[in-house]
């Protein structure tokens, strides 16, 4: 039996972080198919994650990250009391994991299910680097997976341009410590060149590509396309534009720029456009940026505008996404479940990792910078995207089954001396 720990997992909350962990299971179970496996996980909801992951028979237990700040006040003193007890926490443990790490082993669940394991896997995703402070918690992270003697590798990963001394420092000096990084883009693999020797470093797509297909018909989209032309899936998101010194506006414009598309395309074409909740948390729910496009429309429009607030699983989503004519996305890993059901998609790109994943699939000439969005470039990628449709649905259905198989035969290159 090989005992497989994934840390750094997010949230079943957030569809795209559930998706990469449910890909990266999918893949483990390829690669380690004539082997009995076990994999427990480590998130930051473990009472919610366990419930929806321990469907999986494989997967055994879900337990907290070693970091966690959740729940918390959402207010700044709240906040501010988290950081303090996260500083405290971990100093805590970084004392006792290099002087006695065997009595956290028997205290800690967290560290005796990592002790146990013959593999740990960092869990893919966008966490690492940028001016996020909160990512030093996945580095910490991390560092504890280094205490085990077991190999560790990071599967599936992008990292922000980083501008923070600290911040750098101590991530490259953990990323050091790894027996092995999957990079899912090409920036950060250039990044990584620079830091790592190129035989610890793989560049592979991203792990939500390797989550299930399913095929199911929605009856509410089935009922919408009988009225309609053509119906578009969507996702959105609040996003500060850290770069930039007018968040405020650019985020009334990304909000201005879609409803005004939509507005458009209901009148003039028949269209109707259906959100996809890929983010659900309490505190940043996309549905209330959704609302704030759907406020915008006019009252002949709004019934055209289908807002969808369902707790959907991962496969789910895809599955949802599969009945639509065209997608929209701002979310990443949206575009990564509407590509792999070879629906053609635009991409809003809030960050460089987008762009990266859109390159993946072949489709850099339909992205749009979230910080640069007009509706006149919407426009243009959506009338290139109509023209296109044949010849994009082609190149997705060969290029998904690529992909995969891309996937196994590096991991497995790489993992197969710990066979």
């Amino acid at each position: 039996m090989k005992k497989i720990t994934i840390t750094n997992a997010y949230t079943w909350y957030n569809k795209g972080d559930a998706g990469i962990l449910l890909g990266t299971v999918n893949a483990l179970k390829k690669i380690y198919k004539d082997e009995q496996i076990q994999i427990n996980v480590l998130s930051f909801t473990p009472e919610e994650d366990s419930k929806r992951y321990c469907q999986d028979k494989t997967i055994v237990g879900v337990y907290s990250n070693v970091l966690n700040p959740h729940p918390y006040k959402h207010t700044r003193i709240g906040k501010i009391v988290a950081i303090i007890k996260l500083l405290f926490r971990m100093i805590y443990l970084y004392i006792f994991s290099n002087l006695n790490i065997r009595s956290l082993i028997k205290k800690d669940k967290t560290f005796s299910v990592l002790n146990e394991s013959d593999i740990i896997v960092v869990c893919g995703g966008g966490f690492l680097g940028g001016k996020k402070l909160d990512s030093l918690m996945h580095v910490f992270q991390m560092y504890i997976n280094t205490k085990f003697n077991k190999p560790v590798y990071v599967m599936g990963t992008s990292i922000e341009p980083m501008h923070n001394k600290i911040v750098k420092s101590l991530t490259d000096s953990v990323l050091k410590k790894m027996n092995h990084v999957f990079a899912r883009e090409i920036i950060t693999y250039d990044y990584l060149l620079s830091i790592l020797d190129e035989s610890k470093i793989t560049l592979i797509p991203d792990m939500a590509f390797m989550l299930e297909d399913k095929s199911k018909k929605f009856k509410n989209i089935q009922e919408l396309k009988q009225k309609s032309s053509v119906v578009y899936g969507i996702t959105v998101r609040n996003w500060n534009f850290p770069n930039n010194n007018n968040p405020k506006e650019l985020m009334e414009n990304y909000i201005n720029v879609l409803s005004k598309f939509m507005e458009t395309e209901i009148l003039k074409n028949n269209c109707s456009f259906v959100f996809v909740p890929q983010v659900i948390v309490k505190h940043g729910d996309d549905a209330e940026v959704a609302l704030k496009i759907k406020n915008q429309l006019s009252e002949d429009c709004k019934d055209k505008f289908v807002i969808m607030r369902d707790d959907l699983s991962p496969v789910e989503i895809k599955a949802l996404i599969g009945n639509f004519d065209y997608f929209i996305g701002t979310r990443m890993h949206s575009n990564i479940f509407a590509t792999s059901m070879k629906v053609p998609t635009i991409a809003i790109a809030y960050e460089k990792k987008t762009n990266g994943i859109m390159h993946t699939v072949s489709l850099d000439d339909y992205i749009l910078e979230m910080d640069k969005l007009t509706l006149k470039a919407l426009r243009k990628k959506v009338m290139l995207q109509k023209d296109n449709k044949l010849k994009i649905e082609k190149n997705l259905a060969k290029k998904i089954d690529d992909i995969r198989k891309e996937i196994i035969e590096k991991l497995t290159v790489v993992l197969n001396g710990e066979k």
